[in-house]
């Protein structure tokens, strides 16, 4: 199921521009176990085309960066909980962006959209500003497979942290 989905939203994206962007809801699936099991509600994720070109244009990439990204979704290197924006989930994947991994906000769907999760942004964020996360108390998972290579250049004290904790789940 995840193929096909995945199929299909890469298909989507071939023909995604700006002159369709307005008519384009890109269809992700349901959440995986892992995004079950931080909160994430068990409905359909959605991205819609018009969102998609705003973060495009604002933080300078293509449609074709984020090949794959229900997929990428599915089994993220970390989940990180927006303690300011209610309800809203930040999911670290291994998708590039200009040598930065792929950030995506994900919540509930405001007015009519409450029966999907939405996803509200997706761009490339540096290990810097992912830092910030893994030493404070938003860190929600973090896949221990995974862990060894996007650890590789953040502090020596974050990875310990993230042990001493047991945050670093492995699915």
């Amino acid at each position: 199921m995840l193929e096909e989905i995945n199929s299909r939203f890469n298909s989507d994206l071939k023909s995604f521009n700006s002159e369709n962007a307005d008519s384009i809801v890109f269809n992700l699936g349901n959440p995986s176990e892992i995004l079950l099991s931080v909160g994430i509600e068990n409905k359909p994720i959605r991205l819609n085309g018009s969102k998609l070109l705003k973060k495009m244009k604002n933080h300078g990439y293509n449609a074709s960066d984020i090949k794959d990204l229900p997929k990428a979704i599915s089994d993220p290197i970390a989940i990180f909980k927006d303690s300011g924006t209610g309800g809203t989930h930040r999911i670290l994947t291994e998708l590039k962006i200009k040598d930065e991994n792929v950030l995506v906000s994900i919540g509930i769907g405001k007015g009519g959209e409450i029966n999907f999760n939405t996803i509200y942004s997706v761009f490339g964020k540096s290990r810097d500003s992912v830092k910030f996360w893994l030493e404070n108390d938003s860190l929600l998972y973090f896949n221990k497979a995974k862990a060894p290579d996007y650890l590789h250049t953040t502090p020596h004290q974050s990875r310990e942290q993230i042990n001493n904790q047991g945050l670093i789940c492995s699915h």
